[in-house]
């Protein structure tokens, strides 16, 4: 069984391992406001970019180059004059009798140039054919009569692969080729526009780009999402198995945590929860202190000791949260944190001063720590522990989960977890000390109850 998942898992990472490198691109802004396939917002930006009178500092620059390159398409029989280029005139909904085409552009009484766009929607019902028989764009005062018969032109703007319009005399435009067009003005400007109306031509060619274009990282995602598929039965067997395990271990790292450490003892405790372990830590120093590994808990599973969860009220310690309490603790998270753990063998521990059991104990021993800065750092130094300035995740760990030596990922995680208690714990009575200090020095100056 062994020899045919390794097998499996081999030829799926012969398959991965030919994909091209590529990571998912920022998103546009378009993309991080939702609205990267709004069609009045692609419209928006493209009737701005083409209007001389808006502030990005184009003039005419952009509705020039884009003029230019439709005169030179096969298909569309317009001829651009830059001698007309100050009489051109945009709109945008304009109302006729027969619908709303999206944008105009015209010269009185020489041409205009209608265009529908789309992006997902279909053409509606012989829309475009409604815009070419229609007399009038009443909304702009505009009477085909008064234009030359081979001054009228129609544009179908919609992504490369979408259906022809109905009407004969509409010309296709794919936003592909506008993206292209926009991205060669770019290149032509040499920056002579100002920073950010270029930042913002680049971010509306990147949505159309990103939005109709498969990009190597999308083609990575639908390649991966085949490999899945065709192995989904092997993926699932060990998905479960480990799933399985992590359950597992959820429930008794705590007391295999206290077996592996040679500092530390098992002790029966009724005030301890049966499903927590009550462990006995020798700190150098000779000192022994009673220990709670809170195992059991999909997430939150701390590591404190008796007088550091306190029960304000009734002036005793618990194991529970039960408000008003005091609680500070080491805390390793192994649901927030898996990802680190499995992907990354990175194990994550932090001190952790606990928001929701008493505000003021909360906010007093969060400052008392923080003007302690100093001394606390002394006695970290050397460790994995950095103070991180957070009021509740007072001091974070990162260790390495070195899977080599040791008999299973879990054991290995363990031994990591074993590392951080010795340097924050069994071998640091001056951390404890200090945390001591704090912790009773906020409930006696801080706290009413």
């Amino acid at each position: 069984m062994a020899e045919r998942i390794e097998s499996r898992l081999a030829e799926i990472r012969q398959q991965l391992a030919v994909l091209p490198k590529a990571e998912e691109p920022p998103p546009t802004s378009l993309q991080v406001l939702g609205r990267s396939t709004q069609e009045r917002d692609w419209q928006q930006f493209l009737v701005y970019f083409l209007t001389p009178r808006e502030a990005h500092g184009l003039d005419h620059a952009v509705l020039e180059h884009v003029l230019a390159a439709l005169a030179d398409r096969e298909g569309l029989e317009y001829s651009f004059s830059r001698f007309e280029i100050n009489d051109i005139k945009i709109a945008q909904e304009v109302s006729t009798s027969e619908g709303i085409p999206d944008v105009m552009l015209w010269v009185p009484e020489e041409w205009f140039m209608c265009w529908e766009l789309k992006i997902e929607a279909s053409e509606g019902q012989d829309q475009t054919v409604r815009y070419v028989n229609v007399d009038a764009f009443d909304g702009i005062d505009l009477d085909k009569s008064e234009i030359p018969s081979d001054g009228h032109h129609y544009v179908y703007l919609t992504p490369d692969e979408a259906s022809p319009p109905a009407a004969d005399d509409f010309v296709q435009v794919s936003w592909e080729w506008i993206a292209s067009e926009l991205q060669t003005f770019l290149a032509e400007s040499y920056d002579a526009y100002p920073a950010r109306t270029t930042a913002q031509l680049r971010d509306f060619i990147d949505t159309i780009r990103s939005e109709l274009t498969v990009t190597d990282y999308q083609e990575n995602q639908q390649e991966m999402v085949e490999l899945y598929v065709k192995n989904y039965d092997i993926i699932a067997d060990i998905e479960a198995a480990f799933n399985d395990a992590w359950s597992a271990f959820e429930e008794t790292w705590g007391t295999r945590l206290a077996q592996t450490l040679d500092a530390a003892e098992l002790v029966d405790d009724p005030d301890v929860p049966d499903e927590y372990a009550a462990v006995e830590l020798e700190m150098n120093g000779d000192e022994r202190r009673q220990w709670t590994f809170r195992q059991g808990k999909s997430d939150w599973s701390w590591m404190f000791p008796r007088e550091w969860w306190w029960k304000l009220d009734e002036d005793r310690p618990v194991s529970n949260a039960i408000k008003p309490n005091a609680r500070v603790g080491f805390l390793h998270r192994l649901e927030r944190n898996q990802e680190d753990a499995v992907r990354d063998h990175t194990l994550i521990v932090y001190v952790r001063n606990a928001p929701s059991g008493h505000e003021d104990f909360y906010n007093g021993f969060a400052d008392r720590f923080a003007e302690a800065r100093n001394e606390i750092e002394a006695t970290i130094a050397g460790t994995n522990f950095t103070v991180t300035g957070n009021k509740s995740n007072v001091l974070r760990g990162e260790y390495g989960i070195k899977t080599d030596g040791h008999g299973d990922f879990f054991e290995a995680y363990l031994a990591a977890l074993a590392r951080a208690i010795d340097e924050g714990v069994v071998s640091n009575p001056e951390l404890i000390g200090t945390i001591d200090r704090l912790y009773k020095t906020t409930i006696d100056e801080d706290v009413a109850v």
